[in-house]
Protein backbone atom coordinates (compact mmCIF):
# COMPACT_ATOMS: atom_id res chain seq x y z
CA UNK A 1 0.00 0.00 0.00
CA UNK A 2 1.67 3.17 -1.17
CA UNK A 3 0.30 6.48 0.69
CA UNK A 4 1.05 10.36 0.00
CA UNK A 5 0.96 12.79 2.50
CA UNK A 6 1.03 16.61 1.74
CA UNK A 7 2.58 18.24 5.03
CA UNK A 8 5.29 17.68 7.42
CA UNK A 9 3.98 18.84 10.75
CA UNK A 10 2.79 16.65 13.55
CA UNK A 11 -0.07 15.68 12.15
CA UNK A 12 1.07 14.64 8.60
CA UNK A 13 4.38 13.05 10.86
CA UNK A 14 1.97 11.35 13.38
CA UNK A 15 0.00 9.82 10.03
CA UNK A 16 3.16 8.73 8.66
CA UNK A 17 4.34 7.11 11.94
CA UNK A 18 1.36 5.29 12.22
CA UNK A 19 1.25 3.93 8.79
CA UNK A 20 4.62 2.95 8.64
CA UNK A 21 4.02 0.94 11.63
CA UNK A 22 1.74 -1.08 9.91
CA UNK A 23 3.68 -1.62 6.52
CA UNK A 24 2.65 1.33 4.21
CA UNK A 25 4.94 2.81 1.99
CA UNK A 26 4.77 6.40 2.84
CA UNK A 27 6.29 9.81 1.10
CA UNK A 28 5.99 12.98 2.96
CA UNK A 29 6.11 16.38 0.52
CA UNK A 30 6.60 19.19 2.25
CA UNK A 31 6.48 22.77 0.71
CA UNK A 32 9.08 24.27 3.42
CA UNK A 33 12.56 23.48 3.48
CA UNK A 34 12.22 21.62 6.81
CA UNK A 35 9.69 19.68 8.71
CA UNK A 36 7.47 20.55 12.07
CA UNK A 37 4.92 23.17 10.27
CA UNK A 38 4.69 25.59 13.16
CA UNK A 39 6.54 23.84 15.59
CA UNK A 40 9.46 24.56 15.06
CA UNK A 41 12.74 26.31 16.13
CA UNK A 42 15.30 28.38 14.80
CA UNK A 43 19.43 29.37 15.73
CA UNK A 44 19.86 32.81 15.86
CA UNK A 45 23.47 33.87 17.08
CA UNK A 46 23.91 31.17 19.69
CA UNK A 47 19.91 31.33 20.44
CA UNK A 48 16.69 28.84 20.12
CA UNK A 49 14.14 30.57 18.87
CA UNK A 50 10.86 28.87 18.36
CA UNK A 51 8.76 30.08 16.14
CA UNK A 52 6.04 31.92 18.31
CA UNK A 53 5.66 30.98 21.81
CA UNK A 54 4.86 27.31 22.87
CA UNK A 55 4.70 24.64 25.32
CA UNK A 56 4.06 21.01 26.02
CA UNK A 57 1.45 19.63 28.15
CA UNK A 58 3.33 15.99 29.54
CA UNK A 59 -0.45 14.92 30.37
CA UNK A 60 -1.74 14.85 26.94
CA UNK A 61 -3.31 11.69 26.13
CA UNK A 62 -2.35 10.66 22.61
CA UNK A 63 0.73 12.69 21.99
CA UNK A 64 2.26 10.86 24.87
CA UNK A 65 1.56 7.03 23.28
CA UNK A 66 3.99 8.81 20.02
CA UNK A 67 7.02 10.61 21.40
CA UNK A 68 9.88 9.09 23.84
CA UNK A 69 9.63 11.64 26.83
CA UNK A 70 13.27 10.26 27.94
CA UNK A 71 14.91 11.59 24.77
CA UNK A 72 13.63 14.63 24.47
CA UNK A 73 14.97 16.04 27.51
CA UNK A 74 11.61 17.70 29.04
CA UNK A 75 12.39 21.04 30.67
CA UNK A 76 9.62 22.61 33.13
CA UNK A 77 7.88 25.70 33.99
CA UNK A 78 7.08 26.42 37.51
CA UNK A 79 3.38 25.79 38.21
CA UNK A 80 1.35 28.99 38.31
CA UNK A 81 2.34 32.13 36.91
CA UNK A 82 3.47 35.80 37.99
CA UNK A 83 0.75 38.71 37.70
CA UNK A 84 2.16 41.47 36.44
CA UNK A 85 0.42 45.39 36.94
CA UNK A 86 2.80 47.92 36.64
CA UNK A 87 6.00 47.57 38.70
CA UNK A 88 3.66 45.70 41.37
CA UNK A 89 4.20 41.81 41.02
CA UNK A 90 1.66 38.39 42.90
CA UNK A 91 2.21 35.08 42.56
CA UNK A 92 -0.56 32.93 41.55
CA UNK A 93 -0.16 28.50 41.64
CA UNK A 94 -1.56 25.75 43.19
CA UNK A 95 0.30 25.31 46.63
CA UNK A 96 -0.62 21.37 45.87
CA UNK A 97 1.94 21.20 43.42
CA UNK A 98 4.17 24.60 44.28
CA UNK A 99 4.67 24.02 47.78
CA UNK A 100 6.77 27.40 47.68
CA UNK A 101 4.24 29.10 46.17
CA UNK A 102 1.97 28.56 49.36
CA UNK A 103 2.80 31.98 51.08
CA UNK A 104 2.80 34.38 47.94
CA UNK A 105 0.38 33.23 46.76
CA UNK A 106 -2.42 33.48 49.79
CA UNK A 107 -0.59 37.23 50.24
CA UNK A 108 -1.33 37.95 46.44
CA UNK A 109 -3.85 40.33 45.76
CA UNK A 110 -5.00 39.57 42.30
CA UNK A 111 -7.68 37.35 43.46
CA UNK A 112 -9.55 37.22 46.74
CA UNK A 113 -9.28 34.20 49.40
CA UNK A 114 -12.80 33.05 47.52
CA UNK A 115 -11.47 32.92 43.94
CA UNK A 116 -8.99 30.73 45.29
CA UNK A 117 -10.57 28.61 46.66
CA UNK A 118 -12.84 28.27 43.53
CA UNK A 119 -9.84 27.57 41.27
CA UNK A 120 -9.12 24.76 43.27
CA UNK A 121 -12.37 23.33 42.78
CA UNK A 122 -12.01 24.30 38.97
CA UNK A 123 -8.98 22.22 38.65
CA UNK A 124 -10.58 19.24 40.34
CA UNK A 125 -13.41 19.11 38.27
CA UNK A 126 -11.46 19.04 35.08
CA UNK A 127 -9.62 15.63 35.93
CA UNK A 128 -12.11 13.84 34.80
CA UNK A 129 -12.55 13.77 30.64
CA UNK A 130 -11.62 12.58 27.54
CA UNK A 131 -8.47 12.16 25.40
CA UNK A 132 -9.63 15.67 23.47
CA UNK A 133 -11.52 18.65 23.74
CA UNK A 134 -14.87 17.26 21.53
CA UNK A 135 -15.37 14.55 24.62
CA UNK A 136 -14.95 17.28 27.33
CA UNK A 137 -18.76 17.46 27.89
CA UNK A 138 -21.96 16.78 26.45
CA UNK A 139 -24.00 20.04 27.93
CA UNK A 140 -24.21 22.82 25.76
CA UNK A 141 -20.96 25.06 24.90
CA UNK A 142 -20.68 28.24 26.01
CA UNK A 143 -17.68 30.82 26.13
CA UNK A 144 -14.47 30.15 28.50
CA UNK A 145 -15.49 33.96 29.81
CA UNK A 146 -19.15 32.84 30.58
CA UNK A 147 -17.76 29.65 32.29
CA UNK A 148 -15.96 31.41 34.28
CA UNK A 149 -18.34 33.55 35.47
CA UNK A 150 -20.84 31.47 36.16
CA UNK A 151 -18.44 29.59 38.63
CA UNK A 152 -18.13 32.69 40.64
CA UNK A 153 -14.92 33.92 40.26
CA UNK A 154 -14.63 37.77 40.87
CA UNK A 155 -14.03 40.25 37.60
CA UNK A 156 -10.99 41.29 39.06
CA UNK A 157 -9.32 37.44 39.18
CA UNK A 158 -10.28 36.46 35.52
CA UNK A 159 -8.74 40.33 34.05
CA UNK A 160 -5.58 39.80 36.19
CA UNK A 161 -5.08 36.16 35.40
CA UNK A 162 -7.39 34.01 33.16
CA UNK A 163 -7.37 36.85 30.52
CA UNK A 164 -3.65 36.59 30.14
CA UNK A 165 -3.04 33.00 31.08
CA UNK A 166 -5.89 31.56 29.20
CA UNK A 167 -5.75 34.17 26.20
CA UNK A 168 -2.33 33.21 25.55
CA UNK A 169 -3.37 30.20 25.03
CA UNK A 170 -6.33 30.56 23.02
CA UNK A 171 -4.49 33.55 21.14
CA UNK A 172 -7.93 35.00 22.50
CA UNK A 173 -7.49 37.56 25.68
CA UNK A 174 -11.79 38.37 25.53
CA UNK A 175 -12.11 34.47 26.20
CA UNK A 176 -14.94 33.91 24.09
CA UNK A 177 -13.02 30.33 22.78
CA UNK A 178 -15.06 27.58 23.40
CA UNK A 179 -15.45 26.00 27.13
CA UNK A 180 -14.68 23.21 26.33
CA UNK A 181 -11.20 24.01 25.69
CA UNK A 182 -10.95 25.77 29.39
CA UNK A 183 -11.82 22.98 30.69
CA UNK A 184 -9.33 20.38 28.76
CA UNK A 185 -6.36 22.64 29.23
CA UNK A 186 -7.12 23.10 33.28
CA UNK A 187 -7.06 19.02 32.95
CA UNK A 188 -4.01 19.11 31.30
CA UNK A 189 -2.43 21.74 33.89
CA UNK A 190 -3.75 19.92 36.49
CA UNK A 191 -2.36 16.51 35.53
CA UNK A 192 0.93 17.06 34.14
CA UNK A 193 3.63 19.03 33.62
CA UNK A 194 4.35 22.12 31.00
CA UNK A 195 7.35 21.83 29.64
CA UNK A 196 9.63 22.50 26.37
CA UNK A 197 12.36 20.07 25.09
CA UNK A 198 16.06 21.34 26.46
CA UNK A 199 16.87 21.98 22.66
CA UNK A 200 13.56 24.05 21.64
CA UNK A 201 10.33 22.74 20.43
CA UNK A 202 11.43 21.66 16.88
CA UNK A 203 13.03 18.38 18.94
CA UNK A 204 9.65 17.18 18.76
CA UNK A 205 8.67 16.65 15.09
CA UNK A 206 12.32 15.64 14.44
CA UNK A 207 11.51 12.91 16.67
CA UNK A 208 8.33 11.98 15.07
CA UNK A 209 10.42 11.78 11.38
CA UNK A 210 13.01 9.60 12.81
CA UNK A 211 10.45 7.02 13.12
CA UNK A 212 10.07 7.02 9.35
CA UNK A 213 11.95 5.58 6.56
CA UNK A 214 15.44 6.96 5.18
CA UNK A 215 13.90 8.99 2.14
CA UNK A 216 10.33 9.12 3.01
CA UNK A 217 9.98 13.16 3.63
CA UNK A 218 11.01 15.41 0.53
CA UNK A 219 11.05 18.71 1.31
CA UNK A 220 10.86 22.07 -0.54
CA UNK A 221 8.04 19.54 -2.83
CA UNK A 222 5.17 22.13 -2.80
CA UNK A 223 1.96 19.74 -4.03
CA UNK A 224 0.19 21.93 -7.05
CA UNK A 225 -2.82 19.73 -7.34
CA UNK A 226 -4.51 16.52 -6.79
CA UNK A 227 -3.90 13.52 -9.59
CA UNK A 228 -8.06 12.57 -9.83
CA UNK A 229 -9.35 9.31 -12.21
CA UNK A 230 -12.76 10.14 -12.33
CA UNK A 231 -14.28 11.00 -8.18
CA UNK A 232 -11.08 9.16 -7.39
CA UNK A 233 -7.99 10.60 -5.86
CA UNK A 234 -5.29 8.85 -7.01
CA UNK A 235 -1.48 10.58 -6.26
CA UNK A 236 -0.35 14.40 -6.84
CA UNK A 237 1.44 16.78 -9.04
CA UNK A 238 4.45 18.82 -7.96
CA UNK A 239 6.50 20.30 -10.18
CA UNK A 240 4.38 19.50 -13.46
CA UNK A 241 5.32 15.77 -12.41
CA UNK A 242 2.94 13.19 -10.98
CA UNK A 243 3.02 10.64 -8.12
CA UNK A 244 0.40 8.26 -8.15
CA UNK A 245 -0.64 6.72 -4.68
CA UNK A 246 -3.25 4.55 -3.37
CA UNK A 247 -4.67 7.42 -0.73
CA UNK A 248 -3.70 10.89 -0.26
CA UNK A 249 -3.49 12.03 3.39
CA UNK A 250 -3.78 15.80 2.97
CA UNK A 251 -2.17 17.47 6.60
CA UNK A 252 -1.53 21.21 5.64
CA UNK A 253 -2.64 23.77 7.71
CA UNK A 254 -6.54 24.61 7.32
CA UNK A 255 -6.01 27.20 4.54
CA UNK A 256 -4.03 25.05 2.43
CA UNK A 257 -6.08 21.81 2.47
CA UNK A 258 -9.36 24.11 1.15
CA UNK A 259 -7.33 25.17 -1.39
CA UNK A 260 -6.02 22.04 -2.65
CA UNK A 261 -9.03 19.79 -2.36
CA UNK A 262 -12.02 22.11 -2.08
CA UNK A 263 -13.39 20.53 1.30
CA UNK A 264 -15.27 22.62 3.44
CA UNK A 265 -12.78 23.53 6.62
CA UNK A 266 -13.22 26.43 9.08
CA UNK A 267 -12.47 29.50 7.82
CA UNK A 268 -11.78 31.62 10.69
CA UNK A 269 -8.87 31.88 12.43
CA UNK A 270 -6.29 33.38 15.18
CA UNK A 271 -2.63 34.13 15.65
CA UNK A 272 0.28 36.47 17.54
CA UNK A 273 3.15 38.42 17.46
CA UNK A 274 6.02 37.01 19.07
CA UNK A 275 9.00 39.19 19.54
CA UNK A 276 12.36 37.65 20.87
CA UNK A 277 14.77 39.92 23.30
CA UNK A 278 18.01 39.28 24.86
CA UNK A 279 18.01 40.58 28.83
CA UNK A 280 20.72 40.64 31.29
CA UNK A 281 18.34 38.35 33.37
CA UNK A 282 15.47 39.29 34.97
CA UNK A 283 15.58 36.44 37.59
CA UNK A 284 11.90 35.16 38.12
CA UNK A 285 12.71 31.71 38.20
CA UNK A 286 10.58 29.45 35.73
CA UNK A 287 7.23 31.09 36.42
CA UNK A 288 5.19 32.60 33.13
CA UNK A 289 4.95 36.58 33.43
CA UNK A 290 1.01 37.73 32.92
CA UNK A 291 0.52 41.47 31.73
CA UNK A 292 -2.79 42.68 33.80
CA UNK A 293 -2.83 45.43 33.00
CA UNK A 294 -6.82 46.96 31.10
CA UNK A 295 -4.37 47.93 28.04
CA UNK A 296 -1.91 45.81 28.03
CA UNK A 297 -0.02 45.34 24.55
CA UNK A 298 2.26 41.90 25.86
CA UNK A 299 -0.03 39.63 27.07
CA UNK A 300 2.45 37.35 28.25
CA UNK A 301 5.98 36.68 28.49
CA UNK A 302 8.64 34.40 30.00
CA UNK A 303 12.58 33.75 30.11
CA UNK A 304 13.10 30.78 28.15
CA UNK A 305 17.00 30.97 29.08
CA UNK A 306 15.43 29.82 32.84
CA UNK A 307 13.28 27.39 31.74
CA UNK A 308 16.03 25.87 29.45
CA UNK A 309 19.63 26.97 29.41
CA UNK A 310 20.49 25.45 25.83
CA UNK A 311 17.85 28.29 24.37
CA UNK A 312 20.80 30.83 25.17
CA UNK A 313 24.34 30.99 24.88
CA UNK A 314 26.60 30.90 28.25
CA UNK A 315 26.08 34.00 30.38
CA UNK A 316 23.02 35.22 27.72
CA UNK A 317 19.62 35.21 28.43
CA UNK A 318 16.12 35.01 26.17
CA UNK A 319 12.86 36.60 26.96
CA UNK A 320 10.11 35.38 24.67
CA UNK A 321 7.11 37.79 24.49
CA UNK A 322 3.64 37.48 23.07
CA UNK A 323 1.32 40.26 21.43
CA UNK A 324 -1.76 39.39 20.27
CA UNK A 325 -2.59 42.70 18.42
CA UNK A 326 -0.62 44.56 16.12
CA UNK A 327 0.62 42.01 13.77
CA UNK A 328 0.32 44.93 10.80
CA UNK A 329 2.80 46.95 12.52
CA UNK A 330 6.17 47.42 11.54
CA UNK A 331 9.21 45.35 13.56
CA UNK A 332 9.84 48.65 14.91
CA UNK A 333 7.06 49.77 16.32
CA UNK A 334 6.16 46.38 17.41
CA UNK A 335 9.59 46.27 19.27
CA UNK A 336 9.59 49.58 20.96
CA UNK A 337 5.90 48.84 22.06
CA UNK A 338 6.52 45.65 23.60
CA UNK A 339 9.52 47.20 25.37
CA UNK A 340 7.49 49.90 26.74
CA UNK A 341 5.45 47.02 28.63
CA UNK A 342 7.93 44.89 29.78
CA UNK A 343 10.01 47.92 31.39
CA UNK A 344 6.71 48.60 33.33
CA UNK A 345 7.64 45.59 34.81
CA UNK A 346 11.38 46.00 35.18
CA UNK A 347 12.46 49.58 35.35
CA UNK A 348 15.92 49.74 34.62
CA UNK A 349 16.12 46.61 32.34
CA UNK A 350 17.60 46.67 29.09
CA UNK A 351 15.64 44.72 25.95
CA UNK A 352 17.91 44.20 23.63
CA UNK A 353 15.54 42.45 20.52
CA UNK A 354 16.47 39.86 19.05
CA UNK A 355 13.93 38.86 16.13
CA UNK A 356 10.03 39.13 15.38
CA UNK A 357 7.97 36.51 14.49
CA UNK A 358 4.41 37.34 13.01
CA UNK A 359 2.09 34.33 12.75
CA UNK A 360 -1.60 35.03 11.25
CA UNK A 361 -2.29 31.77 11.63
CA UNK A 362 -1.53 30.79 14.81
CA UNK A 363 -4.67 28.48 15.08
CA UNK A 364 -7.95 27.86 13.93
CA UNK A 365 -10.92 29.90 15.43
CA UNK A 366 -12.53 27.95 18.21
CA UNK A 367 -15.93 29.40 19.24
CA UNK A 368 -18.83 27.63 21.39
CA UNK A 369 -20.04 24.94 19.37
CA UNK A 370 -17.28 24.37 16.90
CA UNK A 371 -15.57 20.96 17.74
CA UNK A 372 -18.96 19.49 16.75
CA UNK A 373 -18.90 21.15 13.06
CA UNK A 374 -15.60 19.91 12.54
CA UNK A 375 -14.92 18.05 9.67
CA UNK A 376 -14.18 14.23 9.67
CA UNK A 377 -10.63 12.17 8.41
CA UNK A 378 -12.10 10.21 5.51
CA UNK A 379 -13.87 12.54 3.03
CA UNK A 380 -16.61 12.21 0.52
CA UNK A 381 -14.39 11.82 -1.76
CA UNK A 382 -12.30 8.07 -2.39
CA UNK A 383 -8.58 8.19 -1.64
CA UNK A 384 -8.59 11.12 -0.48
CA UNK A 385 -8.13 11.85 3.83
CA UNK A 386 -7.68 15.08 5.78
CA UNK A 387 -5.23 14.85 8.84
CA UNK A 388 -4.80 18.37 10.90
CA UNK A 389 -6.06 19.87 14.02
CA UNK A 390 -8.80 21.28 12.36
CA UNK A 391 -10.74 18.18 13.00
CA UNK A 392 -10.00 17.49 16.67
CA UNK A 393 -8.77 20.69 18.15
CA UNK A 394 -5.91 23.37 18.09
CA UNK A 395 -3.38 21.97 20.06
CA UNK A 396 -0.55 19.48 19.79
CA UNK A 397 -2.70 16.51 20.88
CA UNK A 398 -5.13 17.65 18.64
CA UNK A 399 -2.86 17.28 15.38
CA UNK A 400 -1.13 14.28 16.87
CA UNK A 401 -4.84 12.43 17.11
CA UNK A 402 -5.91 13.51 14.37
CA UNK A 403 -2.64 12.46 12.14
CA UNK A 404 -3.25 9.05 14.46
CA UNK A 405 -7.10 8.84 13.53
CA UNK A 406 -6.41 9.59 9.28
CA UNK A 407 -3.97 6.70 9.74
CA UNK A 408 -6.50 4.86 10.71
CA UNK A 409 -9.13 5.72 8.33
CA UNK A 410 -6.77 4.48 5.52
CA UNK A 411 -5.84 1.01 7.31
CA UNK A 412 -9.63 0.93 7.31
CA UNK A 413 -10.07 1.40 3.96
CA UNK A 414 -7.14 -0.63 2.88
CA UNK A 415 -8.94 -3.95 4.90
Amino acid sequence: MKIIIVGAGLAGLTCAKVLGEHGAEVSVFEASDDIGGRVRTDEHDGFLLDRGFQAYFTSYPVAKKHLDYGTLDFREFDPGAVVCRGPEKSVLSDPLRDPKSLVPSLLSDAATFGDKLRSLDLAARAVQGGISVGEESVEPDTSALEYLQSTGLSDRYIGSFFRPFYGGIFLNRELTTSARVLRFTLRMLATGRTVVPALGMSEIPRQLASRLQEGAIQPNSSVEALLRDGERVVGVRTAGEGHEADAVVVATEAPEARDLTGEAVPEESVGEVCIYYETDGLGRGKKILLNADDEAFVNNAVEMSSISEKYAPPGRHLLSAVILTGLDLPDDELCRRGIEDLSRWYPGADFRPLAVYRIPYGQFAQPPGVHGRLPENRTQTPGLILAGEYTEDASINGSMLSGAKAAEAVIAWAV
